[in-house]
């Protein structure tokens, strides 16, 4: 029974989480913040939130785990997270060929929202929220807090459940744009479960999101 009611526990705090996670941008999705505040009041907010969130988070996984998340990067590790950059970018290519043939659809739903937020007053805001916190924040959640709650042991069912719970949380708006995020979900967990190392899988996060940053000073 305890083990149950400390399974319930664990599962309604990463639900709660995960909504926590979504709170920092409300003030970009609102037109109207943006419009009524300057950036020089609406940015630090956002920021601060993210920082107390991965803090939380941070702590989360330290407390659970009994140790920091987050190790060197050493040379072996460079090795391994560039061929799972490599991967990564072929499935990718792959899943997004077969998108456009199949729904006539170039790009994510999760890429056109981050697109819409994106305006010469948002853009280095964006910058620093899509190279930086946002791949730290995701990487404690969808690999740290998860893998140290749920599947203990089972390293097969950690990337599996991880995976396809980061997959369903980028907007999709059909099979293959949610099997596109899946497949990078699984692709960062194995990266994480394999090393036990969360500065691995987050290098390579924000290795995929570096290329935003050419559309976000287009």
């Amino acid at each position: 029974m305890r083990n149950f009611l400390s399974l319930i526990g664990k599962i309604c705090l990463f639900i709660i989480f995960i909504l926590l996670s979504q709170l920092p941008l409300l003030p970009l999705i609102s037109g109207q913040i943006v419009a009524r505040y300057p950036m020089w009041i609406i940015a630090p907010l956002i920021i601060v939130c993210y920082l107390i969130l991965i803090g939380i988070l941070f702590y989360t996984v330290k407390r659970t785990t009994g140790k920091s998340p987050f190790k060197k990067v050493t040379g072996k590790n460079i090795r391994f997270i560039l061929a799972a950059y490599v991967v990564m970018i072929l499935a990718k290519g792959i899943l997004l060929t077969l998108m456009t043939k199949f729904y006539h659809q170039t790009i994510s739903a999760n890429d056109q929202a981050i697109n819409s937020l994106v305006t010469d007053k948002t853009s280095l805001l964006m910058t620093i929220l899509v190279i930086v916190l946002v791949p730290i924040t995701e990487e404690l959640l969808y690999r740290g807090v998860f893998t140290s709650f749920f599947f203990k042991n089972q390293p097969f069912w950690q990337v599996a459940m991880s995976g396809v719970i980061f997959g369903l949380m980028h907007s999709s708006t059909n099979f293959i744009s949610a099997l596109v995020y899946v497949t990078m979900g699984w692709i960062l967990a194995y990266v994480y479960v394999h090393t036990k190392n969360l500065s691995n899988s987050l290098t390579l996060h924000i290795l995929n999101n570096a290329p935003f940053i050419s559309v976000l000073f287009n």
